[in-house]
């Protein structure tokens, strides 16, 4: 999966962490020992939402192009525990 992003207007709706709770259950199921995944770095919301639901910062950082522009991005991971 490359992106996901919700409507403004569903911000705090839950739909956000029930997506996330679908995606980290599939991933488990399918046997994944962990998943990973990249943010902007200037985009405190979805840092927040992604440390809510259990990623903790990896280290490693790299540079997004979007439209021409270079934007610093931070990597999150976490271990996906088989149930």
């Amino acid at each position: 999966m490359y992106a996901i992003y919700t409507l403004k207007e569903c911000w705090s709706s839950g739909l956000g962490p029930d997506l996330m709770a679908l995606s980290l259950a599939r991933l488990t199921e399918l046997g994944h020992g962990e998943a990973g995944l990249w943010v902007l770095e200037a985009n405190p919301r979805a840092r927040r939402f992604y440390e809510k639901s259990g990623f903790a910062l990896s280290g490693r950082t790299q540079a997004a192009e979007i439209s021409g522009v270079s934007l610093p991005e931070v990597h999150y991971r976490m271990t996906l525990t088989q149930g």
